[in-house]
């Protein structure tokens, strides 16, 4: 038997690990950098030694059998007592962790880039590398091929935790400067009087947007006259056109607050008023490979950053309603 577990190698040990907390061969294959294949043959060898199927195979991957529940903590200790053992034979400063995170444009513009300088749990820190949303996004964070994401629905799967972040409370209408819509007395009805650009999350989905919703209800003609999931590209249009932009949540704000080019109504008060409008929450979804305290650590930092924006909306807008009073009398 101590012949046979001498086949049990380091990176054999790092392939049981991997596939005990990402339960997927290729998310296994990419956190070590390897190939399916060498995943394979480390887990026939792991079968072979320990003379145990150790792992079921089911619809979303692999689910470890009591056996590999059992053993697990010890594995991973003897890994943790040889990375001690490579950290004590070299002068070396901990590396940051990576963290893999795909998210909505606006939320990657300031709340992710302060996850890295403010998330203490994790020694050496923690880098991110934010990946644009795709219609890939939910099936590669199952995989645990992403390690966390930020959208508007919760993820129904076995590998993936869901934490509400908040919800969305914040409503503008972005137009260029002077437009007429910045200066009517019931924007909500005049807005159909222009064509309307609009955020398009859901991409290949192609779900119509609340406010599609809202008109065809009503049987209101809507002009639809640009979908993009680029906020940039958005209010870019609507600088040099007589077309309206209708954004959501207060991490856009900073998209348009400070431009020159263009001008906005802040339309939350309306917008939530009209109990038929749907309103949608963020949240933060998890693989369940990731330790817990970066967890914990991450749904506070962003909780705190949504907070701290919606409260950034309400200020300027309370200091711009006595502004908006004396310009429409004048």
């Amino acid at each position: 038997m101590l012949k046979k577990v001498s086949r049990l190698d380091y990176y054999t040990l790092q392939v049981f690990i991997g596939l005990v907390e990402l339960k997927s061969g290729s998310a296994v294959a990419e956190r070590l950098r390897t190939t399916q294949s060498k995943v394979s043959r480390s887990l026939t060898c792991l079968r072979e030694v320990l003379e145990d199927e150790l792992f079921i195979r089911q619809q979303y991957g692999f689910e470890p059998n009591q056996v590999a529940l059992t053993i697990y903590p010890m594995v991973k200790t003897i890994v943790e007592q040889y990375d001690k053992i490579v950290a004590a034979t070299i002068d070396k400063v901990a590396e940051p962790y990576q963290l893999s995170v795909a998210i909505y444009e606006q939320w990657s513009l300031m709340a992710m880039n302060c996850v890295h300088n403010t998330c203490n749990c994790i020694e050496g820190g923690v880098n991110i590398n934010i990946q644009p949303w795709t219609d890939k996004v939910n099936q590669r964070l199952c995989q645990g091929k992403v390690d966390c994401s930020i959208s508007t629905e919760p993820i129904n799967h076995p590998m993936v935790n869901n934490f509400k972040l908040g919800d969305i409370t914040h409503f503008f209408i972005v137009a260029r400067q002077d437009h007429p819509i910045l200066h009517s007395e019931d924007p909500l009805r005049q807005m159909f009087d222009y064509p309307i650009a609009l955020v398009n999350t859901h991409l290949q989905e192609q779900e119509p947007h609340p406010i599609e919703v809202y008109a065809r209800a009503r049987q209101i003609d809507i002009r639809v006259a640009l979908k993009s999931p680029s906020l940039r590209m958005l209010v870019d249009h609507v600088s040099h056109s007589e077309d309206i932009g209708l954004l959501s949540s207060a991490m856009s704000m900073s998209y348009f607050e400070n431009r020159n080019d263009v001008d906005y109504l802040d339309i939350s008060k309306i917008w939530l008023e009209i109990t038929d409008l749907e309103t949608q929450s963020y949240y933060l979804h998890c693989h369940k490979g990731i330790k817990p305290e970066l967890v914990n650590c991450l749904r506070r930092i962003l909780t705190e950053k949504l907070l701290e924006m919606q409260a950034h909306c309400a200020r300027v807008t309370q200091k711009r309603a006595p502004l908006a009073r004396a310009l429409d009398q004048a």
